[in-house]
């Protein structure tokens, strides 16, 4: 009888299983969008205002209903004040908003979108603005503007006991690190019992 080499696993169910389950853990990890460009640079100076932010990505948004819920462009200067109107426009791999700025100053720039596979992903960097022309001088809120809402604006006693406010930070990639992890131990688990299998099967049967 012709004994089976180990090496023909590709024939039997378990490698397809095995092979599914691969692909499914390795698929959801490099599914997120990566930022391809942003507007301003991180640490650039900014001339002007109001300024357009800008965040353009590798692939489309996942913008459900076409109301841009889970997407965000908070700007604050360096006492935690927002400012812009909460806003955002979406076309296809790009988001942006027209803010106003108050003071010359720091200023911290937040982001958030929701990539082509449902996850939020949000990051802010810092930029310094530095008018080389005379401007409107933007008044910042003490709370994240609502697009469509008018926000009121701080009086001079909230403005002294003002803390810095900053937006929080949602990226769902963290938590997929175990599911991750478990995926590949049970593949490696099947590969083992499917070479042992293998190896059981190719083994020729002796006649007495």
């Amino acid at each position: 009888m012709r004994a089976l080499w180990p090496i023909q696993i590709h024939r039997y169910p378990l490698f397809a299983a095995l092979t599914v389950v691969l692909l499914s853990v390795a698929g959801p990890a490099q599914a997120h969008n990566v930022v391809d460009s942003r507007s301003p640079a991180p640490d650039s100076i900014v001339t002007q205002s109001p300024v357009e932010v800008s965040i353009a990505t590798d692939d489309d948004f996942l913008d459900l209903g076409g109301k841009s819920r889970g997407f965000a462009i908070a700007v604050t200067d360096s006492a935690g004040l927002y400012f812009g109107n909460g806003c955002v426009d979406i076309s296809e791999r790009r988001m942006h908003s027209l803010v106003d700025l108050g003071e010359p100053g720091v200023y911290t720039i937040t982001y958030q979108f929701v990539s082509a596979d449902g996850h939020s992903v949000s990051e802010s960097y810092g930029v310094t603005f530095s008018p080389e022309n005379d401007y409107s001088v933007a008044v910042g809120t003490p709370s994240a503007p609502v697009c469509g809402v008018q926000n009121a604006t701080p009086t001079e006693e909230t403005q002294v006991a003002m803390t810095p406010v900053t937006m929080p930070v949602e990226d769902s990639r963290a938590p997929s690190a175990w599911i991750i992890g478990l995926g590949i131990g049970v593949a490696a688990l099947a590969l083992i019992l499917a070479i042992f299998l293998a190896r059981i099967r190719s083994r020729p049967i002796s006649r007495q």
